[in-house]
């Protein structure tokens, strides 16, 4: 068989989860092999959806997912790089005070 794949993928076999924008919740996958492009993916369900959020750790890191394969429960993914507005330092919502030019102003932080 001729290895197709850009980068090779290192075996973890590493529980994860899976986010759907149509379905509520998280849901259980085995992360069977990785790379910085992409991966291997089984779920105890057939995976309808052609994109999803891949999480290892709570949803605090993720992978944005684009499925390049499916066969039964198991398949590939690639990662999808999405730039996302920059957070403010400050990003409460509630009022802060900046000094500007020996005065003050009163600003409100962006929501």
């Amino acid at each position: 068989m001729i290895e197709r794949r850009a980068m090779k993928r290192i075996p973890i076999n590493r529980a994860a989860l899976l986010s759907f924008d149509e379905i509520r919740g998280t849901h259980p996958c085995m992360v069977r092999d990785i790379s910085a492009l992409g991966a291997c993916i089984s779920a105890p369900y057939y995976i309808f959806a052609n994109e999803f959020v891949l999480s290892f750790d709570g949803h605090s890191g993720i992978f944005i997912c684009r499925v390049v394969w499916k066969k039964e429960t198991l398949c590939g993914v690639s990662f999808l790089l999405r730039r996302r507005a920059p957070k403010l330092a400050n990003d409460s919502g509630e009022p802060t005070n900046v000094v500007r030019l020996d005065r003050q102003i009163g600003c409100r932080g962006r929501r």
